[in-house]
């Protein structure tokens, strides 16, 4: 249990700190002489005073106090400049010097009996009432709160402090703190009440709640004694917390953020979850919904818990959601030509792409997750490796509109179509983009006569030189690579030698016209295709390329809609030292959207055999 206080806390949050240290059976008489430093501002019963800003906190869960009083102490609350009476706390909560100190006084503020006194903020009650269903989930139908959830009791707490705190969730002074997952978690709930008024009528309301539940409590995860608001029976008790969200049959709630889990693929659940539990989404500052569940994830307290709870996701039977965007579903159609390749022409996902279904996913979801993936706010952590891939696919649609329209193109797809087959998916026809700067192939004749000592006249390539072919290569890539090399985002890598050497060539152009003059002189240039030198098991390269192909084409001919050169001609060498590259990271950082894109398929290939059996069928390629 724990000490002193909590004054500053609130009511709908949670805090992140437990110690870890075992601790001796609590001591009331040491935590009343500690409760002694409480009084003054939180009153000998617990019962709080608004004229020195304490809430009340006798009836409060001992985990909630103890992490809170823990969160005071390691400045995870009480450091923020606005948060006034935060930082009034969090020196009361350090003359805690110990766990121990922490464990007896919370133990002596579990037999206190203070009541609040509310001071009649001025709410709606009623409308308060139907805003309150968003907090139903955790806190409980009578404010009770649930310890699996990590939701503290709210019932009883003064509405004064409650008024205060959802404002500081929503203002951000609480809930932003990297360490304060709990808090993360609150913060998009208190969002949803849009102004001050809102926030008074839940205050009302939560004002004539009293914290008994009114049912029997159903089963919950982590503890027998936790309530949770699922009511219709969840067979497995690790789902029990994402049912209050996700409903009972993984169905969704669009008022909650919460997406339909029913017939997601296992895997690609399993992936999620570890994602959020080690910090590689949920901990971007604007990814309020992935904060919100990065602290469901973290129950999940090993892989085994999350393959049980995927596993039984995967019997869940939920309908599709109403769609809700009203997008053109002919403009999403079209745009969603770069999406088939992967997630398939029906969305039904292909694990071999480590792309998941998306059929049955909610269009406003599909559209958020697509506004994160062009924003950065999925997609930019360097662990996540999938999620780098699915950011520069995002960023082909220009504006939100666009988005809109091919998610309101998906919600069209069947939900329930099996599994996508591994086997490799025909590309999507290129579409065209527009070009800013037209090339003339005279002006860049001259320019290249600079290539010309490493490439060959013909750009045929040159392998004592390192220098690849680069006749019969895309005018859009050459571009690309080009710029790229200018602006050191290939090139600069310590370890990328012959990009270092590339890079000056690269910086003779002076301009983007310079650059687009070469590229499209190059695109006139005409070479037999390179000769094979890389011994592989050109059958084997042929399976593992069944990956590449979805991308890169069956004949290794690019697809520009899906930002993929042609391959088909290249030196097999090359190929192989490029693979190598982006499986290293040399290619494929920060920066190189594209690169990151690719990197990860790189990462399929175990070893260098695997790299040179590929490499060895790409030769084949015409």
């Amino acid at each position: 249990m724990k000490k002193q206080f909590i004054s500053g806390f609130i009511i709908l949050a949670l805090g992140t700190v437990f110690s870890t240290n075992v601790l001796a059976e609590a001591d009331l008489n040491r935590g009343e002489a500690n409760y002694k430093v409480c009084i003054a501002c939180h009153g000998e019963n617990g019962g709080g005073r608004k004229i020195t800003n304490a809430p009340r906190i006798s009836g409060q869960q001992a985990w909630y106090l103890t992490r809170q009083i823990n969160n005071f102490r390691n400045g995870i609350r009480g450091t923020h400049i606005n948060d006034i009476t935060g930082l009034q706390m969090r020196p009361m909560a350090l003359s805690l010097v110990t766990d121990q100190e922490v464990e007896d006084v919370v133990a002596y503020i579990g037999t206190l009996n203070g009541r609040s006194t509310h001071t009649g903020v001025a709410g709606n009650a009623e409308a308060g009432k139907s805003a309150y269903a968003v907090c139903v989930s955790c806190h409980g139908a009578n404010g009770e709160g649930n310890k699996a959830l990590n939701a503290p009791k709210i019932a009883g707490l003064p509405d004064w402090y409650v008024e205060r705190q959802l404002n500081n969730f929503k203002s951000g002074i609480r809930g932003v703190n990297a360490k304060d997952v709990y808090g993360q978690q609150m913060r998009p709930m208190a969002m949803t009440l849009v102004n001050d008024e809102a926030v008074r009528n839940v205050t009302a309301y939560l004002a004539s709640l009293k914290g008994v539940s009114s049912t029997k409590p159903p089963v919950a995860a982590k503890s027998s004694k936790a309530v949770t608001v699922v009511t219709t029976p969840v067979s497995e008790p690790l789902y029990a917390p994402c049912a209050s969200c996700h409903g009972s049959e993984g169905e969704g709630n669009q008022k909650l953020g919460a997406p339909r889990l029913a017939g997601q693929q296992g895997w690609y659940i399993e992936r999620q979850l570890r994602n959020w539990r080690d910090g590689i989404r949920g901990t971007h500052a604007e990814d309020l919904y992935g904060m919100q569940m990065r602290p469901m994830a973290m129950t999940l307290s090993n892989d085994a818990a999350i393959s049980k709870v995927a596993s039984f996701i995967g019997t869940l039977q939920g309908a599709p959601l109403k769609p809700t965007i009203k997008g053109n579903t002919d403009s999403g159609k079209s745009a969603y030509l770069t999406c088939i390749a992967c997630h398939g022409a029906e969305g039904e996902g292909n694990k071999a792409l480590n792309a998941p279904k998306i059929a049955g996913l909610p269009d406003w979801y599909i559209a958020r997750q697509l506004r994160s993936f062009k924003k950065g706010i999925r997609g930019s952590h360097q662990k996540d490796i999938y999620g780098m891939q699915m950011r520069p696919m995002a960023m082909t649609l220009a504006n939100d509109e666009a988005v809109d329209n091919v998610a309101s193109y998906i919600s069209t797809f069947t939900a329930g179509v099996s599994t996508a087959s591994t086997a490799s998916v025909e590309a999507a026809p290129a579409v065209t983009a527009a070009v800013t700067v037209s090339g003339s192939a005279e002006n860049g004749k001259t320019s290249f006569a600079v290539c010309v000592s490493c490439h060959g006249a013909d750009g045929a390539g040159n392998k004592a030189l390192n220098a690849p072919r680069i006749s019969g290569q895309q005018e859009w890539y050459v571009a690309r690579q080009i710029a790229n090399f200018k602006t050191g985002v290939r090139g600069s890598h310590a370890e990328d030698i012959y990009g270092q050497q590339m890079r000056p060539m690269a910086m003779i152009l002076a301009n983007e016209q310079a650059v687009a003059d070469v590229s499209a002189y190059l695109s006139t240039l005409k070479s037999a295709p390179a000769a094979s030198t890389v011994k592989g098991d050109v059958a084997a390269g042929k399976t593992a390329y069944g990956i590449c192909a979805s991308c890169h084409g069956a004949n290794g001919e690019g697809n520009k809609a899906l930002n993929a050169p042609a391959i088909a001609g290249q030196h097999d060498w090359y190929i192989v030292r490029q693979l190598q590259n982006f499986k290293k990271k040399i290619r494929g950082d920060a920066g190189d959207t594209y690169g990151q894109q690719m990197s990860p398929m790189a990462m399929i290939l175990a070893d260098d055999a695997a790299i040179n059996n590929v490499a060895a069928y790409i030769s084949t390629l015409k």
